[in-house]
This record gives structure tokens, C-alpha cells and sequence, in this order.
């Protein structure tokens, strides 16, 4: 399972401008805004981890994320297993340095694709 990763290939390069109508609140009903729920929602998290800026550890969340899931869809993980393991990827050394990483071309981001999808796939999930 790949997922184009659009903001890091082109996200300086081509100013892409999605057009759409103005959100109408009063077509949504009785919508309530609350604090999100950490215990109910626990990826949430991995926004305050997030850099500020478009870095290679943007690959490694989606390269994750997508093996993790396709353990999940081969019955190798458990549903719950998918969050719980990405925070816990996403926080260690060896991938936190690619926050400060722009990435420099395709071939790059590829290659990191390939090796966090094959760290993913040799650690014990």
C-alpha cells in the first residue's frame, strides 16, 4: 500500500491551489467543538511532534503508517496496534532526526520510504 506524499515531493516547487466553496457551518448539524480526547484518541499526539516545517519525517510518519497497516489488513497486528506502534516509532532517536532533513530528491524520500517500511517490517510488532 504506497500514498503519494504530495507536500514533501512538491512543496516548494508547484504552488497547488485546491479550490472549493466556503465551509457552510449552518448545513452541519448541532456541530460541537470540543478538546480532543487523548485517551479515546492517542494518534492525536503526533501533531505536537510534528515540525513546524516540511521535513523527511513526514515519509517516515506515512511509510509507517502504511505498513502498519497493511500488517494490519494481513492480520499480523491488531487494529489498536497501528497508533500505539506510530507514536512509539515516531519518537524514537533514530527517526526523530529526520525533522530537521528537507528532503532533496525523489530518489531520497524513496529510499527512506524503503527503510522505515523495512525497519517496520523486521522489528517484533
Amino acid at each position: 500500500m504506497k500514498v503519494p506524499i504530495f507536500n514533501t515531493l512538491y512543496s516548494d516547487m508547484i504552488k497547488k491551489k485546491i479550490k472549493s466553496k466556503n465551509l457552510r457551518i449552518d448545513i452541519l448539524n448541532d456541530l460541537s467543538l470540543k478538546e480532543v480526547d487523548y485517551k479515546k484518541f492517542p494518534l492525536v499526539k503526533i501533531l505536537k511532534i510534528m515540525p513546524n516545517n516540511y521535513s523527511l519525517f513526514e515519509t517516515v510518519i506515512v511509510s509507517a503508517n502504511d505498513t502498519l497497516v497493511s500488517l494490519f489488513l494481513n492480520n499480523k497486528i491488531k487494529f489498536t496496534d497501528i497508533s500505539n506502534t506510530l507514536l512509539k516509532i515516531c519518537n524514537t532517536p533514530e527517526f526523530n532526526k529526520f525533522k530537521s532533513l528537507k528532503p532533496r530528491n525523489i530518489e531520497e524520500i524513496q529510499n527512506l520510504s524503503d527503510y522505515v517500511s523495512l525497519k517496520i517490517s523486521s522489528m517484533s510488532v
